[in-house]
C-alpha cells in the first residue's frame, strides 16, 4: 500500500511481492544475503525465491513488476497492537541483530518498524525483502534509529511507566509514539530513569534550548568504512541495551492468579486439563483458537498434540505470561491480545492493509476451546447465548470444547453485579438448546466440585444451520 518499490498480494493462498523497477536492487540483496539465508532455514526471516516469469499470477499490476517474489505463508499474520510487550521486545531484537548481522556485509535496513515483523508461533519473523538495502561503506548514519525508537523503545517505555498497553499505542499511531507525548506524562523520576533519559528526556531538553541535532550532509558524515561500521555497530548495539531496559516485566492483573489454589481447587484443573487432553488426543486439530487462554496451559496442551495454536485473551498482562512460556517452549503457540467483545478491527489505508481478527480467523480453525469463557459474555458483558453461539460457529469447521458455568457459581455471581441471571438467558438449558442450532453435543463431562459442565460439540454441516 505505502511502498513504491513493491506491493504485497494473496493468491489461493500464496503470498507473492510484485517489485517494481526502484526496488529490484534492494530484492536482489535480499536474496543475496547470506545472514537472510541462514535466517530463512531457521525460520526468523521469511523463505522467498524468485518466482519464474511464466508463473507470476494473474493480479492487476503483475505485468508492470520488474520481478515477483513468493514467500512462505505466514499462518496466521497479527500486528503490534495485539502483541503483549514481551512480543515487541523480541520484534526489536530480531531487527536489531539482523541490521547489524546486514551491517558485515555491506548492506543495511533502511526501515526498522515492528509492522515488518511476523510471528509463526511464538518466534518472530522478518518479512519485508525491501527493506534490505546496500550500504554506503563510509557512512555511519543509521537512518532507521528514529523509527526504531519512536516504534520499539518509546511503546516499551509507556507500557512500563505509564501502564499503556500496545493496543492503545498503535491504533493511536502506526508510527509509534514520539518524545514529547512521553515527556509531559512521565514524572522526573521515570524522564532520568534509563533509557528514557537518552531517549526522551535528552532530545526534548535539547529541542527547548534549541539544540535539536540535525543529520549532517553526506558529505560531512562520511568516514573510514572500518570506522562507519564501529559506530553503526555501536549505535545498535546502545539499542539493543535500551531495549532489554525499556521491557517491561510481566505484570499483574486480577487474572494473572487464576491458577491459584485460593481461587480454584487442583483438583478442578487437573480435572479440566484431562478431560481436555482427551479431546484433543481423539480428534487431532491442525489449527485451534483458545479463547480467554489465561496463562496458557491448554494452548500449550493444544500444541504438544501437534495443532497450531492462536491463544487470545483482553488481558494483555495473562498474554504476556502466556507468551514467555510459549517462548521458552519454543512452541506453536501465538498468544494474542484480542477481546472478543471489541476485537482488533480492519485498519490502515481504506481499512484494507491490515484485516480484521475476525476476518482471519472465521473459518480458519477446526477447533476452538472455550473455557470459563460463554458466562463472561453473556452474564458479565450482556450479550445474547444466540450471537455467542453464533460466532463461535463461524470460527470453527468442526470442534467447539466449551464449558457452561452455572448461575450459582461464585464467579458467575460476581459477573453479574446484583443484576438478576433468568433461566431463559442463562442455564444449562438454555445453554444446550442454543448450542445445538449449530452444533451436536458430543460428550458432556461435570465437575462435581465446582457443577462446571465441559461440552464436546460439533458444528452442523452449513447446510443444517438454523440461523
Amino acid at each position: 500500500m505505502r511502498d513504491p518499490a513493491g506491493a504485497v498480494v494473496r493468491q489461493s493462498g500464496r503470498v507473492f511481492r510484485l517489485v517494481a523497477r526502484e526496488g529490484e536492487a534492494n530484492a536482489r540483496t535480499y536474496l543475496a544475503s547470506p545472514s537472510v539465508a541462514r535466517r530463512c532455514a531457521d525460520g526468523s526471516c521469511v523463505p522467498t525465491h524468485v518466482l519464474p516469469q511464466g508463473e507470476w499470477p494473474s493480479v492487476p499490476g503483475a505485468q508492470h513488476a520488474a520481478l515477483v517474489l513468493e514467500h512462505e505463508p505466514i499462518d496466521f499474520p497479527s500486528y503490534p497492537y495485539e502483541w503483549s510487550p514481551g512480543m515487541l521486545r523480541a520484534a526489536g531484537v530480531l531487527i536489531l541483530e539482523l541490521a547489524s548481522e546486514l551491517s558485515r556485509e555491506g548492506a543495511g535496513l533502511k526501515d526498522a518498524t515492528p509492522f515488518n515483523v511476523l510471528f509463526r508461533g511464538s518466534r518472530p519473523v522478518f518479512i519485508d525483502a525491501l527493506s534490505v538495502e546496500e550500504r554506503d561503506q563510509h557512512d555511519p548514519i543509521w537512518f532507521a534509529y528514529g523509527q526504531f525508537v519512536r516504534t520499539f523503545l518509546l511503546p516499551l517505555i509507556a507500557a512500563r511507566d505509564l501502564g499503556w498497553t500496545l493496543r492503545r499505542t498503535f491504533t493511536g499511531s502506526r508510527d509509534g509514539l514520539d518524545p514529547a507525548t512521553l515527556y509531559a506524562r512521565l514524572s522526573w523520576g521515570e524522564r532520568l530513569r534509563a533509557p528514557s533519559r537518552g531517549t526522551i528526556t535528552g532530545p526534548v531538553l535539547l529541542g527547548k534550548l534549541g539544540l535539536v541535532a540535525t543529520v549532517p550532509t553526506i558529505e560531512k558524515r562520511r568516514t573510514e568504512p572500518q570506522r562507519a561500521r564501529f559506530v553503526l555497530e555501536r549505535i545498535i548495539g546502545q539499542l539493543a541495551r535500551a531495549l532489554e531496559l525499556a521491557t517491561t516485566s510481566s505484570g499483574k492483573s486480577e487474572w494473572t492468579g487464576y491458577a491459584d489454589p485460593r481461587v480454584h481447587p487442583p483438583e478442578y484443573h487437573a480435572s479440566r486439563r484431562d478431560a481436555v487432553a482427551a479431546v484433543l488426543a481423539a480428534h487431532r486439530p491442525r489449527r485451534l483458537l483458545d479463547v480467554g487462554t489465561n496463562d496458557g496451559t491448554f494452548a500449550l496442551l493444544a500444541a504438544l498434540a501437534g495443532a497450531e495454536v492462536v491463544a487470545i485473551d483482553r488481558d494483555e498482562a495473562v498474554v504476556e505470561q502466556t507468551y514467555q512460556r510459549a517462548a521458552a517452549a519454543r512452541s506453536s503457540v501465538l498468544p494474542l491480545v484480542v477481546d472478543l467483545i471489541d476485537p482488533t478491527p480492519a485498519t490502515g489505508w481504506r481499512n484494507v492493509e491490515r484485516s480484521s481478527f475476525l476476518e482471519r480467523a472465521t473459518g480458519r480453525f477446526d477447533a476452538v476451546l472455550c473455557l470459563a469463557v460463554l458466562h463472561h459474555l453473556v452474564v458479565g458483558d450482556g450479550l445474547a447465548l444466540r450471537e455467542v453461539m453464533s460466532l463461535l460457529s463461524s470460527l470453527t469447521t468442526d470442534l467447539l470444547v466449551a464449558e457452561f458455568v452455572p448461575a450459582s457459581d461464585v464467579w458467575c455471581a460476581k459477573l453479574a453485579r446484583g443484576r438478576p441471571v433468568t433461566e431463559d438467558r442463562w442455564s444449562e438449558a438454555a445453554f444446550e438448546a442454543e448450542a445445538q442450532r449449530w452444533f451436536t453435543i458430543e460428550a458432556r463431562h461435570t465437575d462435581g466440585l465446582r457443577g462446571r459442565t465441559l461440552y464436546i460439540l460439533h458444528r452442523h454441516t452449513a447446510a443444517h444451520v438454523a440461523e
